[in-house]
């Protein structure tokens, strides 16, 4: 009982830190970007992978080592659909990472990248797809946790 209420509190807690990182990011690409804020970012998307790392990691240990067990989740067609819905969001996730890495020098040296506006809609894009993918999560965690579609 302990060890499924630590990893669901885990679990829980990392994926609202994940949630609040990511909108953090879609909030300032929304108010523009200046040296104070791009170091935000940066610090933002950080928190973001390692909430994400911390999701998965919490997620694989509920998932093998609780009441439910391995069993349960690899047969339940909303477990597959998760895994893929996490999958895509990490994929999605790599167009921003990329680009704020690809800014760090810069911005140490106290210098605000040029920003044009496609590259700002398409961030904003990503970030705004994100979010709406890992909306979908709970609700099919939901039916997962259910046994929806499972018969009996």
């Amino acid at each position: 009982m302990f060890w499924s209420v630590l990893w669901a509190s885990v679990h829980y807690l990392s994926i609202l830190m994940l949630f609040a990182c990511l909108y953090g990011e879609l909030l300032l690409w929304r108010t523009g970007i200046n040296e104070r804020n791009i170091r935000t970012l940066l610090w933002l998307d950080i928190g973001y992978g390692l909430s994400a790392l911390v999701v998965l990691i919490s997620g694989l240990a509920r998932a093998g080592w609780t009441e439910k067990g391995w069993d349960f989740y690899l047969a339940n067609p909303w477990f597959h659909g998760k895994v893929t819905l996490f999958v895509l969001i990490a994929l999605l996730s790599l167009y921003p990472t990329k680009v704020l890495l690809g800014w760090r020098k810069s911005v140490k040296a106290g210098h605000v990248p040029e920003i044009d506006d496609k590259l700002q809609r398409n961030l904003r894009g990503v970030l705004v797809a994100e979010i709406h993918l890992v909306i979908l999560m709970p609700i099919l965690a939901v039916m997962m946790a259910r046994g929806v579609g499972m018969g009996s």
